[in-house]
């Protein structure tokens, strides 16, 4: 197998894939909305140049319509449809191969086809893992919110009806005190110093491609939520895997399109790893077993990234000769797998949360009518 080929990405633009993220302006939902309309209008027949006219017509005021302009004085030129496209970072490598596939076998519309149901499953995805985790943060924010509240306004009224007491306070009563006199001392630089860490995190991650590495590895080992992260990251790998061979693209370009794909750079480093031994000649389905194998790749980062189902699917896919069609098939898995983990994570945190929500705020309000109970008690 040639390892450059006409589909290939060069090695410069997969490193810079990995290495760092995309800077985009462009929405997903604009993307995918583009591409529907694209793939609609070349599958009815309509002229690349026209249907590009027609798309931006109705794309005034959107960020995209500046890309649209871009590609329709593209194509006026007489580039390629994929040579305009790598133009802009708004398309990624598995984009422009999906449309490089299909100029080159004449095969456009339904590449197109299947590059807008791509991006709205995508879409989907994205959609379902940020329900699954900004529920939960959204209710932290406002059970954290709440208590801040009781503690600024309220805490301080109960604080000088307690000093008419006389008497000593419940130790709950003392510390919820001292944690109101903290707040109202130090809330303020508190939340400054806070607001420069979370500046400094967020521009060290995108300068800093070892701090990128380590948060990837972070993210696939957190508690609870490592199984949601893994499915999201193999469901984009299987995905993009099935496409990319359906259409016809070679393996090792596909594995390099598939690393510049990845937004978890353990998937792509991971993915690089398999091309590099699929180069050598070993087969995909080995090569997935090697990065569990401490004698290839003493990396622990690389254990449990490909379940050993899928390593099984892709083996018999490589031995019958329909890799590409139990590609999809795992995906397709995948994808089933991923709506039922949310699903499943969704039901058990709305109850956690009523929960953690509950006992702040009935914890607090219990400790400020304690010495209230107690005087009640006395009398």
């Amino acid at each position: 197998m040639n390892d450059r080929s006409a589909f290939g990405p060069q090695p410069a633009a997969v490193a810079a894939a990995v290495s760092a993220p995309r800077v985009r302006n462009v929405s997903a939902r604009e993307l995918t909305v583009f591409t529907r309309q694209l793939a609609t209008l070349v599958s009815s027949g309509v002229p690349l140049l026209q249907a590009l006219e027609s798309i931006h017509t109705g794309l005034a005021g959107q960020a995209i319509a500046r890309v649209v302009e871009q590609l329709r004085q593209h194509i006026a030129a007489g580039w390629s449809l994929q040579a305009a496209l790598q133009q802009h970072n708004v398309f990624s490598a598995l984009y422009c191969q999906m449309v490089a596939a299909g100029e080159l076998s004449g095969n456009l519309d339904n590449m197109l086809n299947r590059l807008a149901w791509h991006t709205e499953r995508q879409q989907q995805l994205r959609r379902k893992v940020r329900m699954a985790l900004v529920y939960p943060a959204s209710v932290l924010l406002i059970a954290l919110a709440v208590v801040a509240v009781i503690l600024v306004w309220v805490v301080p009224v109960f604080q000088s009806i307690f000093a008419s007491f006389g008497a000593d306070l419940p130790w709950a009563t003392l510390w919820i005190l001292g944690l109101s006199d903290a707040l109202l001392q130090w809330g303020l630089p508190l939340a400054g110093a806070l607001l420069c860490i979370a500046w400094c995190v967020r521009k060290r991650y995108r300068s800093d491609p070892g701090f990128q590495w380590w948060v990837a590895v972070r993210v696939l080992r957190l508690p609870l939520l490592a199984p949601l992260m893994v499915n999201a990251n193999l469901a984009v790998w299987t995905r993009c895997m099935a496409m990319l061979m359906q259409s016809g693209v070679p393996l090792l370009d596909t594995l390099e399109t598939v690393a510049g794909a990845c937004s978890n750079r353990v998937y792509a480093l991971s993915t690089l790893r398999v091309r590099d031994a699929v180069f050598k000649g070993i087969g995909l389905a080995q090569a997935l077993r090697q990065l569990e194998a401490s004698t290839h790749y003493p990396s622990a980062e690389f254990i449990g990234l490909y379940p050993p189902i899928l390593v099984q699917m892709i083996d018999i896919g490589e031995q019958s000769g329909s890799l590409s069609a139990l590609l999809g098939k795992a995906a397709d898995a995948q994808d089933e797998a991923l709506e039922q983990q949310v699903h499943t994570l969704t039901q058990l945190i709305e109850p956690l949360m009523v929960v953690v929500l509950g006992g702040l705020v009935g914890g607090m309000v219990i400790a400020l009518y304690l010495p209230v109970f107690q005087l009640g008690q006395v009398m």
